[in-house]
């Protein structure tokens, strides 16, 4: 698999967590109470924090020749 191919990959992967994190803090706030909406904020943040982290790898990474 070419470097390129790896990069479109974690991208989309990396678009996956933006999503889950957007619908899992939605979900939590509207229809969510008690620990189970503080458990679901948790995981949309962690996914969050790890997507922002993935792109910038990808973005601050050398360009895919």
């Amino acid at each position: 698999m070419s470097e390129g191919l790896i990069k479109m990959y974690i991208t989309f992967i990396t678009m996956g967590l933006m999503f889950f994190a957007v619908i899992g803090s939605y979900v939590a706030r509207q229809k969510l109470r008690g620990i189970i909406q503080k458990i679901v904020l948790s995981i949309a943040f962690i996914c969050m924090i790890l997507a922002g982290f993935l792109i910038l790898l990808i973005v601050f990474n050398v360009p895919a020749v």
